[in-house]
């Protein structure tokens, strides 16, 4: 079933773009609730606020293992999306990562966008190379204001690929649809 968004909503995006805000973190209420519309707890999803993506284990350091039963190392520079979706479990070590969304004002430099979504683009290949599955899919969306960018990333067992598709509205049709099919396992 298709999922509807709350006029109010659409409306508060409408005027974030018309008046953009000077933080970042003015858009993370908004988006947020557009993640939990779309990814509720009752269907089994859990939207994690500046989840940590931590990044595989140096030679000799120390590990752990995370949310999504990887090992990982323990660092102090690993990444921090504004969000990550996943489908979550009920223990500490079983959530499937399907989403990453990371979020700038409209006025940020591409340079230092750029460089953070490539930071999580490459945390999800990671992540995927290591699926027990041959195949694995994973989205990021990077959000510029009113117009967002996505990330489509597909591993395969003969390939990998990080296709993108640029200047989406964020709140636009494209956007949503792509939600209503990670919603919908597609």
């Amino acid at each position: 079933m298709p999922v509807q968004i709350p006029n109010w909503l659409l409306r508060r995006f409408n005027a974030v773009y018309h008046e953009p805000p000077h933080y970042e973190s003015s858009y993370y209420g908004p988006i947020n609730m557009l993640l939990t519309t779309y990814f509720p707890a009752v269907d089994g999803y859990l939207v994690k606020p500046q989840a940590r993506l931590r990044q595989p284990p140096s030679p000799g350091a120390r590990t752990s293992i995370d949310s999504t039963g990887q090992k990982v190392g323990t660092r102090s520079d690993d990444g921090n999306p504004d969000f990550l979706v996943s489908k979550g479990s009920p223990t500490l070590d079983a959530d499937v990562p399907l989403l990453i969304y990371e979020v700038k004002r409209h006025d940020v430099g591409d340079a230092e966008a750029a460089h953070q979504i490539d930071r999580y683009i490459e945390w999800g290949m990671q992540y995927l190379s290591q699926l027990g599955s041959p195949m694995g899919r994973m989205r990021a969306v990077l959000v510029i204001g009113s117009k967002s960018k996505l990330f489509m990333l597909d591993w395969g067992s003969q390939s990998q690929a990080v296709h993108a598709e640029y200047d989406l509205d964020t709140t636009g049709d494209e956007i949503l649809a792509i939600l209503q099919n990670i919603r919908d396992g597609q």
